[in-house]
């Protein structure tokens, strides 16, 4: 079983390699997107992380809390399939009202799949650097 945690600074290294390998594992990102920075992406953002029993990371979502968008909800590949990502979402209920936001390149089809299953709406959509996206909203 899994528990949601505030992020630790003790996490930053696992947390930095979670994001890295998930991001270089996505054919559908352009290659140029796949080497981005954990920490300039990240600045300013509330992250939680979901960890197991040895209290090891194994996925983190991070907020943009002044206007409740997710930037980003990475697992761990070992991890995938065991209900971390919705257990993340979840825990986000308490500290950070709705309607939440989040955009998702529609290249990135398991995501959107997996949003559109919880419940988030399409609201808008757009084409950015890295291809067509939609912007999800959950109420």
């Amino acid at each position: 079983m899994y528990r949601v945690r505030p992020f630790e600074e003790r996490d930053r290294e696992t947390v930095a390699a979670i994001y890295r390998q998930c991001r270089s594992e996505e054919t559908w990102l352009p290659a140029t997107a796949r080497d981005s920075d954990f920490a300039r992406d990240t600045e300013g953002e509330v992250m939680l992380v979901a960890v197991a029993s040895d209290d090891e990371p194994e996925g983190f979502v991070s907020v943009w809390e002044p206007d409740a968008f997710i930037h980003h909800l990475y697992v761990r590949d070992r991890s995938r399939q065991k209900g971390i990502g919705t257990q993340l979402l979840e825990s986000l209920g308490p500290r950070l009202p709705l309607p939440w936001r989040l955009k998702c390149l529609r290249a990135n089809d398991k995501a959107l799949a997996f949003y559109l299953r919880h419940g988030w709406l399409e609201i808008s959509s757009g084409e950015s650097d890295d291809g067509p996206y939609a912007v999800l909203e959950r109420t």
